[in-house]
């Protein structure tokens, strides 16, 4: 299931976002990152109504599983509440769905189209530490799931015709790129599986990211990849900068026709992930 219809997928010019990259549970920087980007978190933290009043935020998928149970607890707690806390009087924090709140969403709802076979199971395991905190927490699984309802498959923001900038979790075609059908949707949740093509070079398994790539500022801005930086090729960037393994959790800003990044180190507040990288644009 694909949670969000698309009907309110174009995003307004008059805001300044903050477009944050995987966040894995590491609630800790994901703070401190909007902090360094001029919002203020009250001690119950609920972000201040006066700090975003110009700007709003976007999460790029990927907030849940890799991090400790205690920190992916507090992610989603902190995510829901200001959801609804921010969003009351207009739209200034939206969610983009990643491959892993999808996951978890059909481990938990128990798709019947996911065979829970021996393979399945050690997935589970190792990728997805999300489900068992949710099976055992029915309020935050019920949290969770309005999360999940409230997530878009992609985003755009225009400014003109020569400026914009499309946001999904995973990097796609463009033939996919913010079309309306569940095939489109599911590529830019999720792209071809590094665990089943292991030995590949990225830029040999998703090619479309440079064959592809236009030399214009028309941006499409992705995660999915788990880069030690911010990987940058023409019009393609991948923001997901491994956080959760020890790097550091990015942000993408938009603001008229102009786009920056930033971003906060790890800092070391629960155990860091192992990783291996493969560099994307590695030429």
């Amino acid at each position: 299931m694909i949670a969000s219809t698309i009907k309110n997928a174009s995003l307004p010019c008059e805001d300044e976002y903050i477009v944050v990259g995987d966040v894995h549970g590491c609630v800790d920087e994901l703070k401190q990152l909007l902090r360094q980007n001029g919002f203020v978190i009250d001690k119950n933290g609920l972000i201040q109504l006066s700090s975003i009043e110009s700007k709003s935020i976007i999460l790029l998928g990927d907030f849940v599983d890799k991090g400790s149970s205690q920190k992916i607890v507090e992610t989603i707690e902190f995510i829901y509440q200001n959801y609804i806390h921010l969003n009351k009087i207009k739209k200034s924090l939206y969610l983009i769905m990643g491959n892993h709140e999808m996951m978890v969403y059909r481990f938990i709802t128990k798709d019947s189209n996911l065979e829970l076979t021996p393979k399945r199971l050690i997935q589970k395991e190792k990728y997805y530490n999300t489900v068992d905190i949710l099976d055992n927490n029915i309020k935050l699984k019920e949290k969770f799931l309005e999360i999940y309802s409230w997530s878009y498959p992609w985003l755009q923001y225009r400014y003109n015709k020569d400026f914009s900038v499309t946001l999904t979790h995973a990097p796609c075609e463009k033939k996919y790129l913010a079309k309306e059908d569940i095939n489109s949707y599911k590529k830019m949740i999720k792209s071809a599986s590094r665990s089943k093509n292991v030995g590949i070079k990225l830029d040999i398994l998703l090619a479309y990211t440079h064959t592809e790539a236009e030399d214009n500022r028309n941006y499409h801005i992705f995660g999915h990849l788990s880069q030690p930086n911010i990987r940058k090729y023409k019009n393609r960037i991948c923001i997901d900068t491994s956080a959760i393994y020890g790097d550091s959790l990015s942000c993408a800003i938009i603001k008229g026709n102009s786009l920056s990044f930033d971003s906060v180190k790890f800092l070391g507040k629960q155990e860091v992930a192992s990783q291996i990288y493969n560099l994307l644009f590695d030429f």
